[in-house]
């Protein structure tokens, strides 16, 4: 894993929540399913996070 992965996939990851939160206005008018989704990306943002540092020890 590359720094450039990294900032590629956190990048993708907010730009999906920023679309979601504008085309329906409110993460509470969303299904659970999907809120369950984002949170499981969210934490496997901060695990790959944390697998970089163990690997480089060098933050992002």
């Amino acid at each position: 894993m590359t720094r450039t992965s990294l900032i590629l996939t956190d990048s993708l990851f907010i730009i999906t929540v920023l679309v979601i939160h504008f085309e329906n206005g409110d993460f509470d008018k969303n299904p659970l399913f999907l809120k369950f989704m984002v949170v499981v990306a969210f934490a496997s943002c901060i695990i790959r996070h944390i697998n970089y540092y163990k690997h480089t020890k060098k933050i992002y």
